[in-house]
């Protein structure tokens, strides 16, 4: 059932007695009891630091965690001259309508500006508050996304799907797409809160890709922010990954049909502009997981090898196969960046499930993950970002096999079976 607004009757309440503001931190929630209040604090003196004259509001959106996250976020203090609201939304669980209840919030205090800053950061400084908040309040842009180094291991789904996706489909060279601290205007966020998404997989995990993407083609400006480095709570990467890689995937598929006018045209890229100077730092060491991964393709392979031979052409299929048998996998980009395109135009143009056809492409995504970690081994975070520009060149390079396939595609005899 639709919800008309993910506010709380208590939280409409306190929101009109706040009235107004013009700087708001949004920060959604779910079991972050370790690293809400850190977090807060830290945005809370950033705030304030920067702007001492302006009216703030920080916003903790919880998604009714199980752990003590309500009960520290109502206990942590914040900068004196910050108004602290904890509320929990309602509507469809997830990061998105997390987000779209701080929306609401920032839309009813006509706020300046609004920053997204995810529960988990381990690496947050008060500078990442002024860096996020200026290019919306100085009036230049509109949809500010971060820009710092992570381990490659940490970030692989934006790095190897999403960030050399966006670049290829829409010729913007936004660096992290998927990145959860993000700074917006009011007027892209009322255009956000009026899009008929909400009971969608935008309510979840899909967020970040919708926004960037919608950012993108319909004519806001965007601009990067430099943050250097990002560390966060580190879980194993196998573990509950399945429905987080289905909604992002899969909201990424969905814009291929949505601006199938536009992307086709699209032949050259250019970088989104840096506010400020850019310093790489290398980023923090985490472990590879290796037998998760094994074990996860494993899995997958028995699972989806038949559906593999279904969605992709014969040649890309063998190739495939073939890194299977191998003790250390060496997946090329060229052929990653064609196996990314398969399952999009099936997803896309196929007559089964899509998302049966999202979550075939998972164990490949895993495979490929495997080879780039024996690729990586002992490179420095330069060389390995080098390898991530490769990657993203690959899609590009290779884009004409995607405007051929989804041109031609033909769903094959028994494709409303398939997956």
């Amino acid at each position: 059932m639709f919800v008309e607004t993910a506010l709380r009757s208590d939280a409409q309440k306190r929101v009109r007695s706040i009235g107004q503001a013009d700087l708001l931190i949004g920060i959604p929630t779910y079991k972050n009891a370790k690293t809400v209040a850190r977090v807060a604090q830290t945005a809370s003196e950033g705030m304030i630091q920067a702007y001492p004259n302006l009216r703030h509001v920080l916003v903790i959106a919880d998604g009714m965690s199980t752990d003590d996250t309500v009960q520290v976020a109502n206990e942590t203090s914040v900068a004196p001259g910050v108004e602290k609201m904890v509320t929990l939304y309602q509507g469809l669980m997830g990061k998105g309508t997390a987000v779209r209840a701080i929306f609401e919030i920032a839309h009813a205090l006509k706020v300046r500006a609004c920053v997204l800053l995810d529960a988990d950061l381990r690496s947050l400084t008060p500078e990442w508050i002024p860096a996020l908040a200026n290019p919306i309040l100085d009036g230049r842009y509109d949809y500010v996304t971060p820009l710092y180094t992570r381990h490659w291991n940490e970030v692989t789904i934006n790095d190897s799907i999403a960030y050399p996706m966006t670049r290829m489909l829409y010729g913007l060279d936004v660096r992290q797409p998927l990145g959860g601290e993000v700074s917006l205007s009011r007027e892209i966020i009322e255009y956000f809160l009026d899009r008929d998404v909400w009971e969608t997989d935008v309510a979840r995990f899909g967020l970040h890709i919708w926004m960037t993407t919608l950012a993108i083609n319909e004519g806001w400006q965007i601009a990067q922010a430099p943050l250097t480095t990002k560390t966060h709570d580190f879980r194993d990467p196998t573990v509950g990954f399945e429905p987080k890689f289905l909604q992002v995937v899969g909201t990424l598929f969905r814009m291929l049909s949505i601006y199938r006018r536009r992307w086709p045209m699209v032949q050259t890229v250019q970088a989104a502009p840096i506010w400020g100077e850019w310093y790489p730092t290398p980023p923090e060491s985490v472990s590879s997981m290796r037998q998760a991964l094994r074990e996860a393709v494993r899995k997958g392979a028995r699972r989806f090898r038949s559906a593999w031979s279904a969605v992709m052409p014969e040649e890309n299929y063998n190739a495939v196969v073939q890194i299977l048998g191998q003790d250390e996998p060496r997946y090329s980009a060229d052929l990653w960046a064609r196996t990314v395109y398969d399952f999009s135009v099936v997803y896309n143009k196929g007559e089964g499930d899509p998302d049966k056809v999202a979550m075939g492409l998972l164990p490949l995504y895993y495979l490929h993950k495997l080879s780039w970690i024996a690729a990586t081994e002992g490179k420095s975070h330069s060389a390995i970002e080098e390898m991530v520009q490769i990657t993203a060149d690959a899609f590009m390079r290779n884009k004409p096999y995607l405007l051929e396939r989804w041109a031609n595609y033909l769903p094959w005899e028994g494709d409303e079976s398939l997956l």
